[in-house]
């Protein structure tokens, strides 16, 4: 049961944090660039340094929220199964 709960919350932690980090990804990139954010794959308008800086800086936001999300999740179950523990166990 430990398991699936700790899927079960890493899951909607990633996906909440994917969320909220591909919004404020969005936002940033419309800011630095007055542009929006480069999502079709027929966009030929967009320079290759462009496309290049838009892929690593969204892949290592994905990586970042990913590990943190995994860790969130660890760190909330050990919440939940501290605050649940019976007592007379410690």
């Amino acid at each position: 049961m430990d398991k699936i709960m700790d899927k079960l919350l890493t899951t909607g932690i990633s996906l909440a944090g994917g969320f909220a980090a591909t919004k404020a990804f969005e936002f940033v990139w419309k800011q630095a660039t007055g542009e929006e954010t480069p999502k079709g794959a027929d966009e030929d308008e967009i320079s290759l340094r462009k496309a290049l800086i838009f892929a690593i800086s969204s892949s290592a936001i994905s990586a970042g929220v990913q590990v943190l999300s995994q860790r969130g999740a660890k760190a909330s179950m050990r919440k939940i199964k501290g605050a649940y523990q019976d007592p007379s166990e410690v």
